[in-house]
């Protein structure tokens, strides 16, 4: 996993949260995703925002903390956990500034962004499976590279903090009313 497209994606929301798992890896938390943290020493609050290359000036306005996984969500498998059949929607939309992707499951529909998957994009990637895992009312997509957890990211939460929901059925009303006009003039 390349640190830097962890570092791009903590630095958008300028949150940097270091998690130790049961085995003491490293983990980063942007507060949308978690990414285990490989060949890098190990890091605290401020040797993390220098490795990111985050300026003394800038530093003030970042969250960064020191945590341990209490819950287990870096366990390689959690009690109940099965691997899904996920299924890329084939459409992707830029809402409120986030590409998001709604991945279809046996269990429903999450939804991502996508960006948050770009750490575990690999070249020489040779198995790459998904995970749900429930944390309370939210879900989370456990990214597996074999049968090693790599990153745990969190659906968008498309149905309580946003409109996406009334805004997806207006643009369906929308494309059914064209697509009768269309009819009409043939």
């Amino acid at each position: 996993m390349k640190f830097s497209k962890v570092a791009a994606l903590a630095k958008r929301k300028k949150t940097a949260i270091l998690m130790t798992d049961e085995d003491g890896m490293q983990w980063l938390s942007t507060g949308e995703a978690a990414y285990k943290l490989e060949n890098m020493p190990i890091l605290d609050e401020d040797t993390v925002l220098t490795v990111m290359n985050v300026s003394d000036d800038a530093r003030e306005k970042w969250h960064t903390a020191i945590k341990e996984d209490e819950k287990g969500l870096f366990r390689d498998y959690v009690e109940g956990e099965e691997e899904i059949t996920a299924e890329d929607a084939g459409i992707s939309i830029i809402y409120n500034g986030n590409l998001l992707t709604p991945i279809y499951t046996m269990d429903g529909m999450i939804w991502i962004d996508t960006e948050l998957l770009a750490p575990t994009e690999k070249k020489d990637m040779d198995y790459r499976s998904f995970f749900v895992r429930n944390l309370g009312e939210h879900r989370a997509i456990a990214v597996k590279e074999g049968m090693i957890l790599t990153a745990v990211i969190m659906e968008f939460d498309t149905w309580r903090s946003s409109g996406l929901s009334d805004d997806l059925k207006n643009l369906l009303e929308r494309c059914k009313t064209e697509e009768l006009r269309r009819m009409e003039l043939n």
